[in-house]
């Protein structure tokens, strides 16, 4: 019935998953079907921003050149940010009181921030009473708005990396059916980062570094024992102690920038419970191609484009 809704309400229009990495940007188009999603475009395109200060003609130049790419004069559009352009932070605050949350951005970042940040904050967890908090700045979202004014089109949303990834992990693989599951993204120089849920909550948000013989936590939002159990059980499966995860159901494994051998590596062990987040090999496609495993693997971020429908 969600997907209905959303028939009636977007008619013929494509919607158009954007996924920011670097200087690349990678772009998933669909339309919605009796059937479910049908993929119409798929692929990436490359382009460096030169002046820090003309970043609103940079992304509206990047829109308009994938826009021109796909045969449609209308767009239903969503944008999944680098995560080098949010900032992350917790907090302890019972029943989300907007007062606790506020005293924390101005202990621990500025006291003028919010003036220039939106931030939008996540229950980490039922017992733990934290609070995870996304900003994104006020300016990188006006200016989508307006550039999507000017290309007669409409944004449906703005999302970050493996936050997006994991949307697509609940709509095209029925993640969200799982007791818990961990999204992992093999990242640049060994740079690894994970999500982990739990009961349809947020546990922990961490990142490790991948190193050859043994792993380290960098960082960590949320429950740290629960990210060190994680690199210990993946330390067992990389040395071949273990052929499945035992600390959560499934894993969806993905990158969009990292060492492919790496995350070839760890595919080839056939672990029992891993499977790749590569929306193209569970969604339908007009060109019907066969599509190898680890091509368009970056693709998992535009997961955005596909939340409030059913696959």
């Amino acid at each position: 019935m969600a997907l209905l809704r959303v028939i009636k309400k977007v008619g013929q229009n494509k919607v158009l998953g954007i996924a920011e990495s670097g200087s690349t940007y990678h772009y998933l188009n669909w339309i919605p079907t009796e059937n479910g999603p049908l993929i119409n475009k798929y692929g990436s395109i490359v382009k460096e921003l030169i002046n820090s200060e003309e970043k609103d003609k940079h992304y509206f130049d990047v829109i308009e050149h994938i826009f021109s790419l796909i045969d449609s004069s209308e767009h239903i559009c969503t944008f999944s940010l680098d995560k080098k352009n949010i900032l992350f932070s917790t907090c302890f605050s019972d029943n989300l009181n907007q007062e606790i949350v506020d005293w924390h951005l101005s202990q621990s970042l500025d006291k003028d921030i919010k003036r220039v940040m939106d931030f939008y904050h996540y229950p980490m967890g039922s017992d733990s009473k934290y609070l995870f908090n996304i900003g994104i700045s006020k300016s990188i979202r006006q200016l989508f708005q307006a550039n999507m004014r000017l290309l007669k089109s409409s944004l449906n949303g703005l999302s970050v990396g493996i936050f997006s990834a994991e949307i697509g992990a609940r709509k095209w693989m029925r993640a969200d059916k799982k007791n818990s599951y961990l999204i992992w993204k093999i990242g640049k120089k060994r740079h690894d980062e994970l999500l982990y849920i739990c009961n349809d909550e947020l546990i922990v948000y961490f990142g490790m570094y991948n190193k050859v013989k043994d792993l380290k936590l960098l960082w960590y939002y949320g429950d740290v024992d629960i990210a060190n159990k994680v690199i210990i059980e993946i330390n067992k499966i990389k040395k071949e102690e273990s052929l499945s995860f035992k600390i959560v159901d499934h894993v969806y494994l993905y990158t969009s920038d990292g060492n492919i051998n790496e995350l070839k590596k760890i595919h080839k062990l056939n672990l029992k419970n891993l499977s790749l987040l590569n929306p193209l090999s569970v969604l339908k496609t007009i060109d019907n191609k066969k599509i190898n495993d680890y091509n368009f693997l970056p693709l998992a971020e535009t997961g955005n484009a596909f939340r409030g429908i059913d696959v």
